[in-house]
Order: C-alpha cells, then sequence, then structure tokens
C-alpha cells in the first residue's frame, strides 16, 4: 500500500490560451520531472493553435471551441483527469525537475489522518525582454498555512499546488468571478478543515506580466474584496480583512 502512494498517478493540468510563445517550455518543464508517473492534460481554451509538442503518450489535448476562461478550462481538465493528485500549472510558467517528487514525498510522510489538503511551494519571479529570461527575486512561505493564516495573505501559487482529486472535484473554480479565483479555492477548502504544507524552495518559476490582472492594486483590492464576499464572509469582515491583506502585501515588498 506504501509503495503504490508512493507512485501515485498525478496528473497536470494547463489551461492555455495564445500561449504558444511559452507552453512548450512549461510542458518540457513536466515531462522531464524526477518524478515519472504523470499525465499532462492541455486545456486549449480556444485562440491560437497549440506549437508543435513532442510526442509522448501522457501528453493529451483537450480543445474547446471558445475561451470561457481560466477557472472552467482548469474544471475541464480536473474532471478529464485520471490522477490520484492534481498538480496545476500555468502555460507561462515552469518548474523545477524536483518539485513534484519532493511534493509527493512530503505529502507521503503524514499519516492519512493528517495528511496536508493542499502542498505548495515558494516561487522564483522571472521576466522577459526580448525573448530573453532575466531572473528576479524569490517569494518564500510558511511550512504550515491554515484557514486563518491564509485570510491575512494568499502565499499559495496556483502553479505550485498539488491536491487530492477528490480535493479539487469538490472544489470548483469559480467560473465567470473577477476575482482572484484561485484564491477563493484555497480558502474555501481550508475552512472546510485541514491545512496546507508549503516547502519553502524556489521549485516554481513564476513569469511576471506587465498585464497581470493583480498588477493594478486597486483592482487586485477589489478582487480579494470579492473573495471575502464569496467564501461567506459579511461585508464589515469581507472589508477588515482586505485591509489586513493589503498591508501584508505592502509590507512584503519593503
Amino acid at each position: 500500500m506504501q509503495k503504490q502512494k508512493e507512485n501515485s498517478l498525478v496528473s497536470v493540468i494547463i489551461p492555455s490560451y495564445n500561449s504558444e510563445k511559452f507552453i512548450k517550455r512549461a510542458v518540457s518543464s513536466v515531462l522531464n520531472q524526477t518524478y515519472q508517473n504523470i499525465e499532462v492534460i492541455i486545456v486549449q481554451n480556444g485562440g491560437n493553435p497549440l506549437p508543435e509538442m513532442k510526442q509522448d503518450p501522457r501528453l493529451r489535448v483537450v480543445s474547446l471551441k471558445k475561451n470561457k476562461g481560466v477557472s472552467n478550462a482548469r474544471n475541464i481538465g480536473i474532471r478529464e483527469a485520471k490522477g490520484d493528485y492534481i498538480a496545476l500549472l500555468d502555460a507561462d510558467d515552469y518548474w523545477e525537475p524536483d518539485k513534484l517528487m519532493l511534493q509527493i514525498k512530503l505529502i507521503n510522510n503524514y499519516d492519512d489522518s493528517d495528511k496536508p489538503v493542499i502542498c505548495f511551494t515558494g516561487r522564483r519571479l522571472f521576466y522577459e525582454k526580448n525573448n530573453k529570461i532575466k531572473k528576479g527575486g524569490y517569494v518564500g512561505c510558511d511550512s504550515h498555512v491554515t484557514y486563518k493564516r491564509l485570510l491575512r495573505s494568499n502565499q499559495i501559487n496556483c502553479s505550485s499546488v498539488v491536491m487530492s482529486r477528490e480535493t479539487a472535484l469538490k472544489n470548483p473554480f469559480p467560473d465567470g468571478k473577477k476575482m482572484h479565483e484561485d484564491y477563493a479555492v484555497w480558502l474555501r477548502i481550508l475552512k472546510n478543515g485541514g491545512y496546507a504544507a508549503g516547502i519553502n524552495r524556489p521549485l516554481i518559476n513564476y513569469r511576471v506580466a506587465h498585464d497581470s490582472k493583480s498588477g493594478n492594486k486597486l483592482r487586485s483590492a477589489v478582487m480579494t474584496f470579492k473573495v471575502y464576499r464569496f467564501i461567506g464572509l459579511g461585508f464589515l469582515e469581507s472589508i477588515m480583512h482586505m485591509v489586513t491583506y493589503t498591508f501584508f502585501g505592502i509590507k512584503k515588498y519593503i
């Protein structure tokens, strides 16, 4: 039984929309993982065609006719998945080779009664200019994150997450909501009990895009407020947490 757990199938979900410049790098970083029992599901969310990929039996593409948003694409990928675990990766990010191996090893170090419901990692920021990668700073993470801690700030990056398929199916990404959909999902999962376990190492490389929806601070604050309302917090409580969230967000860069 322990051997089977250690070799659990991991389904990696990669939504793609006009990501032809980046997605081969993302897919290669998954196929070259030291942990090899994986399947890769690219959800082609309309847009430009995918570039030609290296043939690999672990790779499949789900093609959608129209772009209905990244949340819809992730949910479809999760429903298509066959793995015991779900890992998420945005098309413009990429992983370090031992990322999955370290996460599955950490999860299996816990008894079934005390396993984390989410496992995530730190991230290395990078920028691209003139087709060249420029490394940025490192964003670390705590080893143990509770619901109360996560309300203060979201340190769980989507491209670093591994969770059970059961957890993912029970907590779909909110579709059509103008907010931080991933943050809403992590909060909803932890609100129902359990904790998230972090590996404080730069196991993912996170592309900083100038057109990121979190780049505009006012817009990001409004989306954060919507997250708190979405998970059932009252108006005043949501305001209070939004102020705290903004404070810790600013403090991180001081």
